[in-house]
């Protein structure tokens, strides 16, 4: 995040640059660098095996905020990659996004990358057999899942939308009793706001 920073800095200080577009152009581009998505990937899924998968009798789960359907996209990606890289049999992933996502050639849909309908999704994440969901938008409302234990947030929230979004982590199941946020992205007085 330094190197954004300093780029910030660089485009303050040049007149050329106009200021919002260039610090979210900026901010885009380093959110979905791949060095960024492959280092946050590493402390979830070391998280995630290390103490969420503990929790709620060994059945906990987790969800993956991304800002976007490209960021979910490449999020799946990377998880897969570092998981299988690691040898790691407990633990797989689904992913949630609207639509086709086109990234580098190669179109990109939910049920291409899950492997089944997007209308299995809740029924397949409810099993044992995946733990971890990448969402962009879907499923951040209304989505009831009582072994949702742990939330990974690389979004911008605020308001309703935050309240909602964390939200999903509220239902009850027997042996829940905490529940954990990483944010990466949002300040805690921000999200206290929210609320």
């Amino acid at each position: 995040y330094e190197t954004y920073f300093k780029l910030a800095k660089k485009i303050e200080d040049d007149p050329a640059f106009e200021k919002a577009k260039a610090t979210k152009a900026l901010t885009r581009y380093v959110s979905l660098h791949p060095y960024n998505i492959a280092q946050k990937t590493e402390i979830m899924v070391e998280h995630f095996r290390n103490v969420t998968k503990h929790k709620i009798g060994g059945r906990a789960k987790a969800m993956v905020v991304t800002s976007s359907r490209l960021h979910a996209v490449r999020y799946k990606l990377a998880f897969d990659e570092y998981i299988k890289k690691k040898g790691y049999k407990d633990m797989k992933t689904l992913v949630a996004f609207s639509g086709t996502v086109k990234d580098n050639g190669v179109d990109y849909t939910e049920s291409d990358m899950n492997k089944f309908k997007e209308s299995e999704l809740p029924d397949r994440f409810a099993t044992d057999e995946y733990q971890v969901l990448l969402v962009a938008e879907k499923y951040q409302t209304g989505f009831d899942q009582p072994l949702l234990h742990t939330m990974y947030v690389d979004k911008k929230l605020s308001g309703i939308k935050a309240v909602q979004t964390l939200s999903r982590l509220n239902r009850t199941c027997g042996g829940k009793d905490d529940t954990f946020i990483l944010d990466f992205v949002n300040k805690a007085e921000d999200i206290q706001k929210a609320f």
